[in-house]
């Protein structure tokens, strides 16, 4: 089997492992895609892969060797035109862009994968979807029938699905659902589920993910600061090596951009805190809507024409029955990164009060007649909580009935009015869905080593690999009997 790993971003501190592992253990051909020289010389360096396929060096020679037109033409010959604007949008870096650079960029990463695919043939790819030189890659994965796995952690922390989608579906969970719906769970299955809600009910569990984002932007972790310092070099490198080729960074380009963000930001979340959100929640009628962080797979991506939130909170606000309040909360991940401009658009409305993201999401769910959200975990929690969610965009487990889908934003009155007169909860639905996702999730830890050493656990790889070769294996028809490691 041969696996092409996109080592992007954190992922090449890690990644070498995982292929090595890969190779040795499980015997696959493994090769890395990296987005910069730099990143391809430690890929090598690692004897980890192969081959390595470095895409900013290709962009260097497409872009000077393609004219305008030529490029334009190109893109439009793809099968998915239609979406290409859509994945720059997406793409923090090339969004930002000059046209005639957005278009050349576009049509060599086009042509990158379209040459690559081709040469290497891989049974598999791995990688995300959080930019848009990864949907290319996975919309043209998906016409050849090439498996594209990127993972989807769920708000159980350890929990994680490899996704196939961009619009994020966990068909696993899904098909366990519906063969469940018309049948009762066994008393091990409904004693689980029902331990696992009462636990989240008792705890009030937040997503492990957000844990870096619930402390304050003041919190001092000098063991990371460190290990952070020690990535600059590598930083600057990049940027006077492949400038703006260089489309793979979660933070931009130039190097110094995120060291000024983060001063602006601790001078904005002062200034918010103290003049700008309320902590203290209105008595009444309300619904609730948390605002989304941005940029994000899970907007950017998956819901790419709902990433204006203060206008879907101007037609929120026009949309709830007289004597409603909308409470808008500020996501934990963005305290200080939003202009005071973004929220002025909307702090004017005289129904709408802009919480503090340090006020309780829990205790917010509980008291509003219906809660509304993009994609986001609010949706998951509403639904443990027995509590009716309007979801605007796809939700990975948008399978359960009991979510409110508003598909056109003009029945978007009419849906509010409805779920909060007719919604009905059904604890024996919300036990079959946990059991759903408990029962098809794999188990490990994802994300970045830096700030979770236990991804780098061998252990922890084993499970990662194993899971990635039982996906490739239920995509092809063929897999054996090994599961997802149970609950």
């Amino acid at each position: 089997m041969k696996i092409l790993l996109i080592c992007k971003s954190e992922y090449r501190y890690w990644f070498p492992a995982l292929g090595a592992l890969l190779r040795s253990q499980f015997g696959c051909d493994v090769e890395a895609m990296t987005f910069t020289g730099p990143s391809s010389r430690m890929m090598r360096a690692s004897g980890a892969f192969q081959e390595i396929h470095n895409l900013a060096a290709y962009l260097k020679k497409f872009v000077r060797e393609h004219d305008m037109e030529e490029c334009i033409r190109s893109l439009q010959e793809t099968d998915f035109a239609e979406t290409l604007n859509a994945m720059v949008y997406s793409d923090r870096i090339i969004k930002q862009y000059p046209f005639e650079r957005v278009v050349k960029i576009m049509a060599g990463i086009v042509t990158f994968w379209k040459d690559l695919l081709s040469e290497v043939q891989p049974d598999a790819i791995v990688g995300e979807i959080a930019s848009a030189t990864e949907w290319v890659c996975c919309s043209m994965a998906t016409h050849l029938n090439i498996p594209y796995l990127f993972p989807s952690i769920t708000p159980l922390g350890t929990r994680v699905f490899f996704d196939r989608d961009p619009q994020g579906r966990w068909q696993a969970a899904e098909a366990v659902y519906r063969e469940m719906k018309h049948k009762d769970l066994t008393r091990d299955q409904a004693t689980t589920a029902a331990n696992f809600l009462e636990g989240f009910r008792t705890k009030k569990a937040k997503p492990p993910f957000l844990g870096g984002a619930l402390r304050s932007p003041f919190h001092v972790d000098f063991d990371q600061i460190g290990k952070r310092l020690k990535r600059i070099p590598f930083r600057i490198q990049t940027y006077l090596e492949d400038g703006y080729f260089e489309v793979g960074s979660y933070h931009g380009t130039p190097p110094w951009e995120p060291v000024l963000l983060d001063a602006m930001r601790l001078i904005r979340h002062v200034t918010y805190e103290k003049l700008v959100f309320k902590t203290a929640v209105p008595a009444g009628r309300k619904v609730y809507f948390p605002l989304h962080m941005q940029p994000e797979y899970t907007t950017d991506v998956r819901a790419p024409f709902y990433t204006d939130q203060p206008a879907l909170i101007e037609n929120l606000a026009k949309s709830v029955p007289m004597g409603y309040r909308v409470m808008v909360k500020e996501h934990p991940a963005m305290k200080g990164e939003r202009k005071l401009s973004y929220y002025r658009r909307f702090q004017s409305f005289y129904n709408v009060d802009l919480l503090s993201p340090s006020v309780d999401s829990h205790d917010l769910i509980l008291s509003s007649d219906v809660s509304l959200t993009i994609t986001g975990t609010t949706a998951w929690e509403n639904i443990l909580y027995e509590r009716p969610v309007i979801a605007f965009g796809p939700l990975c487990y948008g399978y359960f009935e009991l979510v409110y889908k508003c598909e056109n934003i003009s029945d978007l009155p009419g849906l509010i009015t409805e779920a909060i007169k007719d919604f009905r909860p059904n604890r024996e639905q919300v036990l079959k869905f946990i059991w759903s996702v408990l029962s098809t999730a794999h188990t490990f830890f994802w994300g970045d080593a830096m700030c979770d050493p236990r991804i780098l656990d061998k252990g922890n790889l084993e499970a990662i690999a194993k899971s990635i070769l039982f996906d490739v294996q239920c995509a092809s028809g063929t897999a054996t009997d090994y599961a997802p490691v149970c609950v």
